[in-house]
């Protein structure tokens, strides 16, 4: 028999197919060994995947719910997964660098961390990522990509649950003015041009988080039920890349759309000032514009706190 190297993939997706299959018929669905077969399968439950051995063959105990790389047979990036990392953010970094594109999930953070380095409570069940991008855009138009990142996090959850959110700026998703799901990005430039980007995206799914942050809320915890996990990623990167491919104007006004901090009366606390104001709307070079006794101001950055509903 020649060798023929294999991705553990391949044997997941059997699994997946069958009830219950044997070594033999698994190695000549893919043209190796029963030894190499057994190798993999061992690999497998090592990592943590459920199978059951038995004198008939091999089977899935349950329907999976896991982010390993085995899940992402057919995806257009490769993907690191870690079971515990202190950040997806730093190992996408060094991957980064070293001129990669691609995905890095883990099923545990223990140092996640938000903007201004608040910390992310980052338990089992949730989808902790960090999407690395090389895309074609100068330094100046890089401020699209938190409105794309935001947008494609939203569809996609939309998409796969059927819930409704919303956008609050600069980057978090809400379901009824509950945290869903927050971003963090990270621009590298050159003078002319992005290096690279790397997206960080948490989102509260199968873990529960409501009793342990009052503003936070899963979707487990909105529909009673778990959802998949991988669905929800493969589709959040598909929405990124097809938005990415609009023009800003329909991007913005696409976010615009599902805004829930405009026409509302915020406060905008920056680095060195609070501004109180009513946002009316997003520049085209993405900074909020709010009305304020003041006069009209734009706000680049900043946390922003909804002080009532929009009317």
């Amino acid at each position: 028999m020649i060798k023929r190297k294999i991705d553990r993939g391949e044997i997941v997706k059997i699994l997946k197919q069958r009830k219950e299959i044997s070594g033999e018929e698994i190695a000549q669905l893919l043209g190796i060994s029963r030894t190499a077969v057994w190798k993999h399968i061992k690999t497998l439950i090592k990592k943590g995947y459920p199978i059951r051995v038995s004198k008939k063959g091999y089977g899935l105990l349950e329907k999976a719910n896991y982010l390993f790389e085995e899940e992402f047979t057919e995806f257009p990036l490769k993907v690191y997964y870690f079971k515990e990392i202190t950040s997806t953010m730093d190992v996408a970094r060094k991957i980064a660098e070293k001129g990669e594109e691609a995905l890095v999930l883990a099923e545990i953070q223990t140092s996640g961390r938000g903007r201004l380095n608040r910390s992310w409570i980052s338990p089992s069940g949730g989808i902790w990522m960090s999407l690395i991008l090389k895309p074609h855009l100068d330094l100046t138009s890089s401020s699209i990509l938190t409105y794309v990142a935001g947008l494609a996090t939203a569809l996609s959850i939309e998409e796969n649950t059927g819930i409704k959110v919303n956008l609050k700026w600069p980057n978090d998703v809400l379901f009824e003015e509950k945290k869903l799901a927050g971003l963090l990005l990270e621009v590298q430039g050159e003078p002319d041009k992005v290096k690279y980007v790397i997206i960080g995206i948490g989102i509260n799914v199968n873990n529960l988080i409501s009793h342990i942050e009052k503003g936070a809320i899963s979707i487990r915890e909105i529909l009673n039920q778990e959802v998949d996990r991988k669905k929800i990623v493969i589709t959040l990167v598909q929405h990124l890349k097809n938005l990415l491919s609009l023009n800003r104007e329909k991007i913005l006004s696409m976010w615009k759309e599902k805004s829930s901090t405009l026409n509302r009366e915020v406060r905008v606390i920056t680095f060195d000032r609070e501004i109180i104001g009513r946002a009316l709307d997003i520049a085209e070079d993405g900074a909020l514009i709010l009305k304020t006794e003041e006069g009209i101001q734009k706000v680049y950055s900043g946390d922003c706190i909804h002080l009532r509903a929009s009317v």
